[in-house]
Formats: structure tokens, C-alpha cells, sequence
């Protein structure tokens, strides 16, 4: 399943790997990447890390578009 779409101009995937594992890797510990992607929202087998940069509007105080790590293409929010 692909939670973060693709990119509109390159179509690469903008899934990243699993948070969990990210954790895992970081602490060798299993308890404890179970604990840090919990905060995430994220188990042992769900929750991806997005590969998209986003952009972030401090005057409009919200994300306003995202760049593909790939081709580098923007695409805006309305």
C-alpha cells in the first residue's frame, strides 16, 4: 500500500522505509523502536517515512507544497 503517493511529473514512489525500522536500526532495540513509532503512529509494519521535501509557510502556518526527491519537480496546495 502507498501512503505517500507519487510524484506528479516522475511518478516515483514518495513511500520512504518503515519508521519502525528507521528506530530499530538507530537503537538496536526493539522496545524502544516500538516505543519511538508508536509515536508516530507507526508499528513494527506500518508507517512510512515520506520522501517528499515539504514546504512550509510560516505566514500562512501550513505546509503549502511538497518537492520530489527525484526530479525535483514542486507542486503547490490551494
Amino acid at each position: 500500500m502507498n501512503e505517500h503517493g507519487y510524484c506528479p511529473n516522475c511518478k516515483a514512489d514518495l513511500d520512504g522505509g518503515l519508521i519502525w525500522e528507521f528506530f530499530y536500526n538507530d537503537t538496536g532495540v526493539a522496545a524502544l523502536a516500538d516505543e519511538r513509532a508508536e509515536m508516530y503512529g507507526a508499528t513494527r509494519t506500518t508507517g512510512k517515512w515520506g520522501r517528499a521535501t515539504g514546504h512550509y509557510s510560516m505566514e500562512l502556518d501550513r505546509t503549502v507544497g511538497q518537492t520530489c526527491p527525484d526530479c525535483n519537480h514542486y507542486w503547490g496546495y490551494k
